[in-house]
């Protein structure tokens, strides 16, 4: 009985965390929601960097905030992303969930390289953690 309730814990546990989404299945962010349009637009000496919400019912309720350099930026709902043009060089990429949800604001740097792609996800893991991290999806 208990490693059948500790099976089911787990299990339950397991589902909460919240999975990537790939470029092509992250919607855009909407219009409404974005805070500040200026590092949307291309310029020269200016790389991409796309920041996605992960999807997944664990901090569904709420928009999560993200930054670039302390700079709102825009507000993400599950499975939306921004793609962001900052000038060459480093940059610190944050994000901080709105309202209710728990998860403090959780930061990550990047070398922005002319021409050149990063990529960060937003998502919860299985214990509940909040963080924005680099991600290959």
């Amino acid at each position: 009985m208990k490693r059948t309730l500790l099976t089911l814990s787990f299990c339950f546990l397991a589902g909460c965390a919240t999975k990537p989404v790939t470029n092509e299945q992250a919607k855009d962010v909407p219009a409404k929601q974005i805070i500040d349009s200026t590092l949307l637009v291309k310029n020269a000496d200016s790389g991409k960097v796309i920041i996605k919400r992960d999807s997944g019912f664990m901090g569904s309720a709420c928009l999560t905030r993200v930054y670039v350099d302390g700079k709102d930026v825009a507000d993400l709902d599950t499975a939306e992303k921004v793609t962001v043009y900052p000038k060459s060089g480093d940059h610190i990429f944050s994000a901080w969930p709105k309202g209710i949800c728990g998860g403090g604001m959780s930061e990550q740097s990047g070398k922005v390289t002319e021409n050149g792609t990063l990529m960060y996800r937003i998502g919860y893991g299985t214990n509940g953690d909040f963080g924005i991290y680099p991600t290959a999806f």
